[in-house]
């Protein structure tokens, strides 16, 4: 790693040891530089910065402080409801689902409209009918087609503007769908790993623990902890701890299998949901992404200069009796703590 003074970072001297969580230290000396009220929507806010877990934080915070914008306590409340508070997926859910009513009541209207002219157009083949069968003059005869003429030409258009409105609802409902879809995929996403979020994780291991019991299966869960990376991020900035975090998602995806999750559990850290594994199994996949990731090139990592290679540390719990999502975790995490406790670069199965 390079010795060389760098400038640095906004808040990176104001980060008292809290709790030996480093991110919400940086969080805390955000606020702190800024003078902001420390409310839980701000607290988040900073938390979710510090954390570089969502791009629209960091893109609006990086820019306020590259321009030297004032950065207010009503200004971080907005991003929060923007883009952090819980409603704001389900707003867009909502959004989506009455755009689809919508395209649907369009639907129904052009296809109630084409009954009607069906309906009619069936009177008129009826009455047109009955006035051929008694008989009538030449003069009848022609009002008969005339207006049969005009019924057939009413139902053609309403079968064309119905052929019309199914082929725009078509294409609307297959927008939509696409944009529901996209939105639950980023609800579930970590953006800058591209693994599954804290959200998906949790879903994934509720189902996992479930599975297990119900067959009397083996479950185990990993934590993993990228070593160092606060150092990383004080001596070269957040954008090399990006790079890193993005580098060992990498490495660990190419050793999930099957119905195997590795998702980002926030800040330098990850959980992997191991279903019909030991603890045995989730130690030898460990060890595989530990030695991949210290393996790994660490070349052009620090703005085009070589970074000195980092290493990562595993703590894992298989499932217990009694066990709940809450206490497995936990357990897998305090493994982890044990882990880089007694030295960086080590697996640990509680």
């Amino acid at each position: 790693m390079h010795s060389e003074t760098r400038p640095q970072l906004i808040g990176d001297s104001l980060y008292p040891q809290v709790g030996g969580d480093q991110i919400a230290a940086r969080a805390i000396g955000f606020a702190q530089t800024h003078d902001t009220a420390l409310t839980p929507a701000v607290y988040e806010v900073w938390y979710v910065y510090a954390a570089r877990s969502c791009a629209a934080v960091n893109q609006a915070l990086d820019r306020a402080m590259n321009t030297g914008q004032a950065i207010r306590t009503d200004w971080l409340t907005t991003l929060y409801h923007d883009h952090l508070c819980p409603t704001a997926a389900d707003e867009s859910l909502s959004a989506i689902g009455a755009d689809l009513q919508r395209t649907i009541g369009r639907m129904t209207d052009a296809m109630d409209e084409n009954i009607r002219e069906h309906g009619a157009f069936s009177g008129t083949l009826r009455t047109a009918r009955n006035s051929l069968m008694q008989g009538t003059s030449k003069r009848e005869v022609t009002d008969v087609i005339r207006e049969l003429h005009r019924a057939n030409q009413s139902q053609l258009l309403a079968t064309q503007r119905l052929q019309l409105q199914l082929e725009k609802s078509r294409a609307q409902v297959a927008k939509l769908r696409s944009e529901l879809i996209e939105t639950r995929r980023l609800s579930n996403t970590d953006y800058l790993t591209g693994l599954p979020n804290r959200r998906m994780l949790d879903e994934h291991l509720d189902d996992a623990i479930f599975r297990a019991r119900q067959r009397g299966l083996s479950l185990t869960v990993l934590m993993a902890g990228i070593d160092g990376l606060d150092q990383v991020s004080r001596d070269c900035g957040l954008t090399t701890s990006d790079r890193v975090i993005r580098l060992f998602a990498e490495q660990l995806s190419r050793e999930i299998r099957g119905t195997q999750v590795g998702a980002r559990f926030g800040g330098a850290k990850f959980g992997i949901v191991l279903p019909e594994a030991d603890p045995a199994a989730g130690l030898l996949l460990a060890e595989q992404v530990r030695r991949r990731f210290r393996c790994a090139d660490w070349s052009g990592m620090d703005h085009g200069r070589p970074l000195a290679p980092l290493s990562v540390g595993f703590g894992g719990a298989a499932l217990r009796e009694g066990d709940t999502r809450a206490t497995l975790l936990d357990r897998a995490d305090q493994a982890l703590i044990s882990a880089q406790a007694a030295g960086a670069d080590r697996s640990l199965i509680a």
